[in-house]
C-alpha cells in the first residue's frame, strides 16, 4: 500500500513505508523537506489554485501508477491521517481530532508490520460519510434548518452553477452515469475530503474518468483559471467520487477512521505556558514552529520581535520586525511596528520615520498616527524628521497648543536652515 499525503506549505512532514508526502502546487509552493513534487513529468501543477490537492493526484496517475508495484494506492492530506490499522465495513462516524504530539504516536504505529490483512477484503477504502453544514461538514450532526442535500449545499456554499455544468458533461459524455448523478445530488450524507484508497487498477480507471470530466467542465466554462473558480475543481472532485461509487455499487467498500491534526493549538498552548513562566527563549522556539504553519505570519513575527526586545537582543528583534513588515497589510499593523520600534529604539531614525510615514499614508484619516510620529521626532531631536512630521500634522486641524508648538519649531528650523 502507498498513500500519498498532499502538502502545500511548511508543516511537520509525515513519511513512512506506507505514507509518501507529495508537494502539490509545486509550481507555486516550496517545502524543502519534500522531494516528490507535482510539477515534473506530465503535470497540471499550475492549476493547483483551482484543482487543490488533485494536481498531485493527476501526477500520480500520469507518472506513478503504471510503474508501481503496490496493490493499493491512495490519497490523504497533511492534516488528515487515515488510521489504516482499523478499517471496517461499517459507515459509522469516525472523524477525530488530535494534537501534533498525539499524531506522532499514531503515525509511528501506521507501518506495514502493524497492519493486519483486513484491508485486503476491500476494493475501495474511504472516510465515513458526512452531513453538510455551511462552510463545513459533520459526520454526526444534520442541519435540519437548511435541509441540505449535495446539490443545494454546493449551490449555496459556492454560488455557482458548476453542478449543472457537470450534469451536462456527464449527460453528453457518460450518459450511463446520469441516474447515479441524480441520486447523488439528493444525498443528505456524502463522502468529502478527496481521501480514498483503492486497488491500483480500480483507482487508475476512476482517476482517468475523473480528470476527463474535470477537463471537459473546464472546456465548457472557458477554462478553470478564472478567479470565480478558485478551488472549484477540487470541490467538484468531491462530488465525483460519490457519483462514481453510486454507479459502481458492486465494489466492496471499507471505512477508515480519519484523524484531523491540529498543529497550531499545541504550539500556542506551549508558548503561552512558557510566557507565563518567563521562559522567553522557549516561547520563541514554539512561536517559530507556529510561524511555519500559520497564515497569520505578521502577528507571530511581531510577537517574536517583542520577546527578543525583552531579552535585550535588539539585533534579533530588528530582524523579526523587518520580516513582520513584509506581512503587514493594514495601517494598524504598520503602526504597531512603528510604535513598538520607536518605544524600544529598534530602528535607526530614518527607517523609523519611513514606518510612521507608511502607516500615515495608508490611513485615510488618522491624526493620532501623525501625532505619534511627531512625538518620536521631537524626542530624538532630529530637525529634518520633525519637519517631516509637522508636514503631516498640518494636514489636520491644529489645536492652539499645537499651533504655538509649530511656530516655535519653525523659528528654530528657519534659523538653522538660514
Amino acid at each position: 500500500m502507498k498513500i500519498f499525503l498532499s502538502y502545500h506549505k511548511n508543516t511537520p512532514v509525515y513519511k513512512s513505508d506506507i505514507f509518501e508526502p507529495i508537494l502539490v502546487g509545486a509550481h507555486y509552493n516550496k517545502v524543502d523537506e519534500i522531494e516528490l513534487r507535482d510539477d515534473s513529468g506530465d503535470n497540471i501543477s499550475e492549476l493547483n489554485p483551482y484543482y487543490c490537492e488533485l494536481t498531485g493526484y493527476y501526477w500520480v496517475l500520469k507518472n506513478y501508477i503504471d510503474n508501481s508495484n503496490e496493490d493499493y494506492i491512495g490519497f490523504a492530506h497533511y492534516r488528515r491521517l487515515p488510521d489504516i490499522k482499523n478499517i471496517s465495513d461499517s459507515d459509522t462516524p469516525s472523524i477525530y481530532g488530535l494534537n501534533y504530539s498525539e499524531s506522532l504516536k499514531l503515525f509511528e504505529s501506521l507501518i506495514y508490520k502493524n497492519l493486519k490483512n483486513d484491508y485486503k477484503k476491500f476494493e475501495v477504502i474511504l472516510p465515513c460519510t458526512c452531513y453538510m453544514y455551511k462552510t463545513t461538514v459533520n459526520p454526526l450532526l444534520r442541519d435540519n434548518e437548511k435541509n441540505y442535500n449535495l446539490y443545494n449545499h454546493f449551490k449555496e456554499e459556492h454560488k455557482n452553477d458548476l453542478l449543472d455544468v457537470l450534469s451536462d458533461v456527464i449527460k453528453n459524455n457518460y450518459p450511463e452515469y446520469m441516474d447515479s448523478l441524480l441520486e447523488c445530488f439528493k444525498l443528505e450524507k456524502s463522502h468529502f475530503f478527496n481521501i480514498y484508497i483503492m486497488k491500483r487498477e480500480i483507482l487508475k480507471k476512476f482517476l482517468i474518468w475523473k480528470f476527463d470530466i474535470l477537463n471537459k467542465i473546464g472546456e465548457a466554462i472557458n477554462g478553470w483559471n478564472q478567479s470565480q473558480y478558485l478551488r472549484m475543481a477540487g470541490f467538484v472532485g468531491e462530488v465525483l467520487i460519490n457519483i462514481w461509487l453510486k454507479k459502481h455499487n458492486n465494489l466492496k467498500i471499507g471505512y477508515v477512521p480519519i484523524y484531523m491534526i491540529d498543529f497550531e493549538s499545541e504550539y500556542i498552548t506551549k508558548a503561552n505556558q512558557y510566557h507565563a513562566e518567563g521562559k522567553y527563549i522557549e516561547e520563541i522556539s514554539e512561536l517559530k514552529k507556529l510561524y511555519k504553519i500559520s497564515s497569520d505570519k505578521f502577528s507571530i513575527k511581531f510577537a517574536i520581535a517583542q520577546l527578543y526586545a525583552q531579552l535585550n537582543d535588539i539585533e534579533c528583534s530588528k530582524l523579526n520586525l523587518k520580516l513582520a513588515e513584509k506581512y503587514a497589510k493594514t495601517e494598524d499593523e504598520i503602526f504597531q511596528l512603528a510604535s513598538f520600534s520607536a518605544q524600544n529604539n529598534i530602528f535607526e531614525p530614518k527607517k523609523q520615520a519611513e514606518l510612521f510615514v507608511k502607516a500615515i499614508e495608508k490611513s485615510k484619516d488618522n491624526k493620532f498616527y501623525a501625532q505619534e510620529f511627531l512625538f518620536y521626532a521631537e524626542r530624538i531631536k532630529d530637525l529634518s524628521i520633525t519637519k517631516q512630521a509637522w508636514d503631516f500634522m498640518k494636514k489636520y486641524p491644529l489645536t492652539k497648543k499645537e499651533e504655538d508648538r509649530y511656530k516655535s519649531f519653525m523659528e528654530i528650523y528657519s534659523l538653522v536652515h538660514d
